[in-house]
């Protein structure tokens, strides 16, 4: 699962330049491939997907997605360089990302980032309390993933996000100084991670502003 490699030498020079994320503003119509803006965080429903047959046989009527979903709060915290997140759903604590040598704390504009993980089993809700604007970092399906796969969408705070079962992502990435959304997903929490360092030996570099 991702959130649990180590930020330790993210400065290190020896991983080079990190690729540049290219970002955009969340809209219905940006975010189509990749999830659905979420209104009303307590009438949506998290898309359960379908447990996979082996053979040909189809599933029973009714069954193969009973496994339900959990909820809870998704709180995240800068602190000092480092961006901190703890999911309640599942009892996640994470470090999710760090600031570059040139950025500062008073003034964040990216974030390196070396994860992402999917969830073959269900989609996930991120849905800000505060309407506290934010960042997803997400990318579509398959396990060939790139570098060049990934995109950054702005969120002003006003509506929140369902991401897609098998949608790459990490924890949304907080604008202000600390944030809490209410989150759910599939109960069975199924994750499948991607270590950009381990596979290509860089950082993702993530933009934190509005696009202009």
């Amino acid at each position: 699962m991702s959130g649990y490699a180590s930020y330790d030498d993210a400065l290190d020079p020896k991983y080079g330049e990190p690729f540049p994320v290219p970002v955009t503003i969340a809209t219905a119509e940006s975010l189509k491939g990749y999830g659905t803006i979420v209104t009303d965080f307590e009438n949506t429903k998290v898309e359960i997907t379908p447990w996979p047959v082996k053979g040909w046989r189809k599933l029973c009527p009714d069954t193969g997605t009973l496994g339900g979903e959990c909820s809870g709060d998704f709180c995240y915290k800068w602190v000092g360089d480092q961006c901190t997140a703890v999911n309640n759903a599942v009892g996640g604590d994470y470090v999710t990302g760090r600031l570059p040598t040139d950025v500062s704390p008073s003034k964040r504009t990216h974030v390196l980032v070396r994860e992402a993980n999917y969830h073959p089993d269900g989609g996930q809700v991120f849905f800000p309390k505060n309407k506290d604007p934010f960042i997803a970092l997400l990318a579509l399906p398959g396990d060939d993933i790139k570098m060049s796969d990934f995109q950054a969408f702005y969120f002003d705070g006003s509506f929140g996000v369902q991401i897609h079962a098998d949608i790459w992502h990490q924890p949304v990435y907080p604008i202000n100084d600390e944030a809490v959304f209410l989150g759910k997903q599939g109960a069975v929490h199924a994750c499948v991670a991607v270590d950009t360092v381990d596979e290509f030996g860089k950082y993702l570099l993530v933009p934190l502003t509005k696009p202009a």
